[in-house]
């Protein structure tokens, strides 16, 4: 199973995102802004790490977690936003609000992107 790091401003959904795919066997770590998220990053080695494009220092989690290893996604609700993310970031893949766990799980287990999961 893969490991996520969800950083989103909004408790509810990422709580329950990590909360949905703990179910589903993955381990996941969650946090509220991108100054703790990159200490977990530094701390721990993730898979995935999903980070909502809108947070301030986003950018720079992006790319700090693509250094890492981890296959970055960027999400938010607001298409142009992730337009703008997309254009900044060609290694991140995009994933609008809202979202369905089994809509992340099947790009990451279905290997599209730029980076497979073991």
């Amino acid at each position: 199973m893969a490991s996520f790091l969800i950083v989103d401003e909004d408790r509810n959904f990422r709580e329950a995102l990590a909360i949905a795919l703990r179910l589903d066997g993955h381990d996941a770590a969650a946090s509220a802004d991108t100054g703790e998220a990159r200490s977990l990053l530094a701390r721990a080695r993730f898979d995935c790490c999903l980070v909502n494009a809108h947070l301030p220092g986003a950018d720079a989690l992006l790319e700090a977690s693509a250094r890492a290893g981890a296959r970055a996604f960027a999400t938010g609700p607001y298409p142009e936003l992730l337009a703008a993310a997309a254009a900044r970031h060609p290694h991140a893949e995009m994933l609008p609000k809202p979202l369905r766990t089994s809509e992340l799980e099947a790009r990451l287990c279905g290997g599209a992107g730029p980076a497979g999961l073991p």
